[in-house]
């Protein structure tokens, strides 16, 4: 095999490290350096459908495939950046997580965690409802219980002045 077809075979899959992440058009893009000193522009990063990420760029990685075998007509297989990676899971565990360790993890015995270092935000229609360390904020729409609305119009039962009695109704 002659040079000139080695280089294009090893030139079809190599590992890139980005440079840059434009995430401002249809496709996400990035600069990516293919080799030392070698840097590629507007390189399209496919991503799966319904998932959406924008690695940090420092310390990011991924494969990069030249179509065809052409230099010119590059894509990026999703990002990765080792860095920033939530490890020591379980075997089928799935996940999101993001570079400040917030994440949705489905565990493998069933089950659900979340955790947010900040908030979480629920929003259906023109109901918001977070949760912060500071307790629960809920917006819009209205709030029931058994079938009971438990809004701002209920009214609360006094208690006596006194130390308290036993429970009512045990």
């Amino acid at each position: 095999m002659d040079k000139e077809t080695a280089d294009a075979l090893r030139g079809i899959a190599r590992r890139v490290t980005i440079k840059k992440i434009n995430d401002d058009g249809e496709m996400q893009t990035a600069s990516v350096e293919v080799a030392d000193g070698i840097v590629r522009e507007d390189v399209e990063v496919l991503q799966a459908f319904g998932q959406v990420s924008h690695a940090p760029e420092d310390g990011g990685l991924a494969i990069a495939l030249s179509l065809g075998g052409d230099q010119g007509d590059m894509v990026i297989l999703p990002i990765g950046n080792p860095s920033t990676r939530t490890g020591k899971t379980d075997p089928g565990t799935v996940g999101i997580a993001n570079a400040k360790g917030d994440r949705v993890v489905v565990l493998p015995g069933g089950g659900i965690e979340v955790v947010a270092a900040g908030s979480i935000t629920f929003k259906a229609g023109g109901c918001t409802l977070t949760m912060s360390g500071g307790g629960f904020a809920f917006s819009g729409g209205t709030i029931t219980h058994d079938g009971v609305i438990i809004d701002k119009t209920h009214g609360h039962v006094s208690a006596p002045e006194g130390p308290p009695g036993p429970p009512v109704g045990g």
